[in-house]
Formats: C-alpha cells, sequence, structure tokens
C-alpha cells in the first residue's frame, strides 16, 4: 500500500465519528451506527448490552466507516467482518474512556470530569457498556 493510501486510512479512522456495525439474527439484518475510538487495531464504542447489534453479534458482524462526499470520486471507506469482545479490564477501560472522552469532548462539556474519573459513568448514565470490534477481514474502497 502506498505512503499516501496510508495517510488517507489514518486520517479516515482519525476523524471519522461513527461506524455502521451490520448483524444478522434468525434471517433478519440489523445495522446500528455508534460513536467509535480507534486503538491498537481496534474499534471501540459503547453500547447497551441488549441492544439488537450485541445481542446479535455473539460470532460475526459486519462494520463500516467511510467518508460521506457528494463527488463520487471522494467516497472511501472500510468494509469489514470480525468479531466483538467486552472490555472489561479496568486499566485497558480507562485507557479507552480518555481516548473516548478526548475524540467526543462534547462529553466532557455537558458532564464535566465525571465522565472520565467514575467508571460506572457510562453504565450509568447511558446505560451502556464498552466493546472492541476486532476487524479478521478489511476491504478498502478508493473510488
Amino acid at each position: 500500500m502506498n505512503t499516501q493510501l496510508i495517510q488517507k486510512a489514518r486520517q479516515l479512522i482519525y476523524y471519522t465519528r461513527v461506524m455502521t456495525i451490520a448483524v444478522c439474527q434468525k434471517g433478519i439484518p440489523w445495522s446500528a451506527p455508534v460513536y467509535f475510538v480507534f486503538n491498537d487495531h481496534g474499534f471501540y464504542f459503547f453500547s447497551n448490552e441488549n441492544s439488537k447489534h450485541i445481542q446479535a453479534a455473539k460470532d460475526k458482524l459486519a462494520a463500516s466507516i467511510f467518508h460521506d462526499s457528494d463527488r463520487i470520486e471522494s467516497i472511501f471507506g472500510f468494509q469489514m467482518s470480525g468479531t466483538i469482545s467486552e472490555i472489561t479490564e479496568k486499566k485497558q477501560y480507562l485507557k479507552i474512556v480518555r481516548l473516548y472522552v478526548a475524540k467526543f469532548d462534547f462529553l466532557r462539556n455537558i458532564f464535566g470530569p465525571q465522565v472520565i474519573e467514575n467508571q460506572q459513568f457510562f453504565s450509568e448514565i447511558f446505560k451502556s457498556r464498552l466493546y472492541c470490534f476486532h476487524p479478521e477481514l478489511v476491504f478498502l474502497s478508493d473510488n
């Protein structure tokens, strides 16, 4: 992969805020947009453990991130398949929360320092847990 394409991919991961997760359960497809932060080859996001996309993601799921554009030649993104896992280890959880809040600073602006200081914040306020999407197959779409 050339240097320019690698830089373009890094910028997409850094600046894109929403990842779409897609699952299929009992023949019924479902997709859900989630805010994400990327770290160490994983896409981290918060979600309710009872949501359809978490319940149906016990095996494999698909995800995509992309740069939206009015010009077809500017569409760029990743189409991926992989697995998810819940993040429960405290040190990793706190590291990702800090990265997540840095990316989505409106959380700190609205809720103050408790968003980082209270480890139960996302669970208490949003009824959400931290998950990581681990891509296993990645297709780069570059029009």
